[in-house]
């Protein structure tokens, strides 16, 4: 049996991914694994953590192998039908909150929303805002809806395509 830190140091990745993919292999917090790195790991658990490693190091995204992304203090779900939320558009939101401010009812379309991290986003800190977000893929508006379904946001999904 093998120990966090021991697992850590094999990993050949960046640590801070090398920790979130232990983490979620393990189904504990980060913090966790920083303060007790003498802690054992069960052999599943391992087997999951190595499985992980080698899919990162073919170049898969951490968030996709964990199937989810912190966008603006939120963990979203995400999977490859999405783009992973990145943390430069957390500005837009910023931007868009800050042209929200003072409008009685503002209304808000996010084209091509994704995981729909903006939309909810949007409709979450501006509540009296009407949001509509649109995407071509079924799949990622199946994503949208239960982020959305999750954090209790409004908004209206539409299937759609920019150019129709």
């Amino acid at each position: 049996m093998s120990t966090v830190g021991e697992l850590l140091a094999a990993a050949r990745l960046p640590r801070a991914e090398a920790r979130l993919l232990l983490a979620g292999a393990l189904g504990v917090p980060v913090e966790s694994l920083i303060a007790r790195p003498e802690r054992a790991v069960e052999g599943a658990a391992a087997a999951r953590f190595s499985t992980l490693v080698r899919r990162r190091a073919q170049g898969e995204p951490v968030a996709y192998l964990l199937g989810e992304k912190e966008f603006y203090g939120r963990r979203f779900a995400v999977s490859p039908a999405v783009l992973v939320p990145r943390q430069e558009t957390e500005l837009l939101v910023q931007l868009a909150l800050d042209r929200l401010q003072g409008r009685a009812a503002p209304r808000v379309l996010d084209l091509g929303t994704g995981s729909g991290c903006i939309a909810v986003t949007l409709a979450l800190e501006c509540p009296s805002a009407a949001v509509v977000a649109v995407d071509r893929s079924a799949d990622a508006l199946v994503i949208a809806r239960s982020n959305a379904r999750q954090f209790g946001a409004r908004v209206e999904f539409v299937p759609g395509d920019w150019y129709e």
